[in-house]
């Protein structure tokens, strides 16, 4: 690939936001692929070697690809500050609420408005009367909004928070812990239960994290209840939400719920099955953990289908004509997780580099998912760390963006983004101004070449990222500082020997981290308007 000298505006004109009639939008379709629990590694654009993943690769050899795009370590975090356009270090920004509700519903027969009550009831910190979202933002700039998949930042959203968020449509699931199972007996559209048929499980038919002696055989061999898979539904509605608006300005969500795991694939799609690279790696394994082999496949597998699965994204544009005007990115929540081994919490220290533990060379990931392509002139960097972590094995995640005859094709972007810097782009390309006091800066110039300035800084999960390259984070009340660009692999804490660059990043720490919002002027004020508009609840 090609190399673009690119980097951040430093600064966004400060514009008040002013609603754009929907007959004005003259900007491209936009479709956001969120994959859930990606390591860039996994990929083979970033240098996967045993897992194929040629629609995912297509779309950087079409494009761009980026080696310095970070996101929060987890899930919820990361969706919120990409919804809200804001990082994620504010305090009081939004309420992470608890999983399991609608489980907890199904198993005692809750209506949808009793659902809906309690959900909304859980969400104790409230959008000012003046806050916009993302979709909303899109909205108002004339595009018909969906999302499909993992819906919101959890961990339980409702029917009334997607419409105020402003979405037009969208299937998924509402309960992020139910997400853990591939198998739910129902998804949820435009406020209505929708049926999925042969499925029995509350939980989605979580698969157990158990990998004993005959674990393999039993996962894949009891099926009951399990029939059709929700991927396969939630692409469907995607490819025919599509098809229904080919003619009007898109913005998709697509927030699947692969690869994360526990692992759980249909029997006939376990396309690495008895793979020779994988069996061979836990051939020497103790444990439970030669058990995991299985299991390995079985993740492998998803990962295959996710990249399938962008392929039919692929081509339901081709179909439908849109390759002209349609941009696509693809990115991931946060960085690698194992689910396919008993001793994960081994890989998520400073001591475990692309997935092998330091000093002993034991290999802990077979496929080496916290790696990647993304060091001078390409070369391999060993990421420290996993999901779960401020490590860059956990907070730094893929982003390609295609946009056939448009964008420059084959081109790799080493310039500073973060995930909640969608929403200022997504403006400038659909031609609105952003609204005041987000932290969300415009990375459209990177698209198309064009001079830009340096980015100072980014911020995600209590961490500081420079664009010159420092990096620093505190834990256990210990700081840790490291010069990224040189030491990407976090090998070197120069919190001591470097006092004039901890003096600097501290200074940022303390600006951003538990600082109120500032696109909240009055923060929690209700609108005038009801918040929750009527609902056509199923049985």
């Amino acid at each position: 690939m090609g190399f673009i000298s690119c980097t951040f505006l430093a600064v966004v004109s400060a514009l008040a936001f002013c609603p754009v009639p929907a007959t004005a939008a003259s900007g491209p379709n936009i479709i956001l692929i969120y994959a859930d629990d990606l390591g860039m590694g996994m990929l083979g654009c970033y240098g996967q070697e045993i897992v194929k993943t040629p629609n995912i690769d297509r779309l950087a050899k079409q494009g761009i690809m980026f080696t310095r795009c970070y996101s929060s370590q987890y899930c919820c975090p990361a969706r919120a500050s990409l919804l809200m356009g804001v990082h994620d270090s504010h305090s009081r920004s939004y309420t992470q609420t608890n999983g399991g509700l609608v489980i907890t519903a199904e198993q005692q027969g809750w209506s949808n408005e009793e659902l809906e009550k309690k959900a909304a009831r859980a969400a104790r910190i409230k959008p000012s009367g003046g806050e916009v979202f993302l979709p909303e933002l899109l909205k108002k700039a004339g595009y018909v909004t969906g999302q499909f998949g993992k819906l919101e930042w959890g961990f339980t959203t409702w029917h009334g928070e997607l419409k105020r968020h402003g979405w037009d449509r969208y299937v998924g699931y509402m309960d992020h812990q139910r997400a853990h199972g591939y198998y739910p007996s129902f998804l949820w559209k435009d406020g209505e239960r929708l049926p999925l048929p042969g499925n029995t499980h509350a939980d989605g038919g979580k698969t157990p994290e158990i990998y004993g002696p005959g674990a393999t055989e039993k996962r894949r061999g009891n099926r009951d209840g399990k029939v059709t898979y929700a991927p396969d539904a939630m692409l469907a509605e995607t490819l025919k939400f599509m098809e229904e608006n080919r003619n009007r300005p898109m913005f998709i969500l697509f927030s699947t719920n692969l690869p994360h795991g526990p692992v759980d694939i249909p029997p006939a799609e376990n396309k690495y099955a008895g793979h020779p690279a994988i069996r061979q790696a836990y051939a020497g394994a103790a444990g439970g953990n030669r058990e995991c082999a299985g299991a390995a496949e079985e993740y492998a597998s998803m990962v295959d289908k996710l990249d399938r699965q962008v392929g039919a994204i692929l081509a339901q544009v081709h179909k439908l004509g849109l390759e002209k005007r349609t941009i696509i990115v693809f990115s991931s929540d946060n960085g690698h997780e194992l689910y396919y081994r008993t001793d994960k919490e081994r890989g998520r220290g400073l001591n475990c580099h692309g997935g092998v533990l330091d000093g002993t060379g034991e290999l802990l990931d077979v496929f080496r998912g916290s790696r990647g392509l993304i060091g001078q002139k390409n070369a391999m960097v060993n990421l420290a760390g996993l999901k779960w972590t401020n490590h860059e094995g956990g907070i730094r995640v893929p982003l390609i963006v295609s946009w056939p005859g448009t964008v420059p094709h084959g081109k790799v972007c080493r310039s500073l983004v973060a995930n909640y810097d969608h929403m200022a782009t997504f403006a400038e390309l659909a031609g609105v101004g952003m609204p005041e006091g987000k932290d969300s800066v415009s990375y459209k110039n990177m698209l198309f070449g064009k001079p830009s300035s340096q980015r100072d800084y980014v911020v995600v999960d209590h961490t500081v990222i420079t664009g010159d390259g420092w990096k620093l984070t505190h834990k256990q009340d210990k700081w840790l500082l490291f010069q990224i660009s040189s030491d990407p692999e976090e090998r070197h804490n120069l919190a001591e020997t470097r006092k004039d660059q901890l003096e600097r990043l501290q200074a940022i720490y303390r600006k951003e981290a538990e600082s109120p919002r500032k696109d909240r002027q009055k923060p929690e004020q209700p609108r005038k308007t009801a918040l929750f508009p009527p609902l056509a609840f199923a049985g």
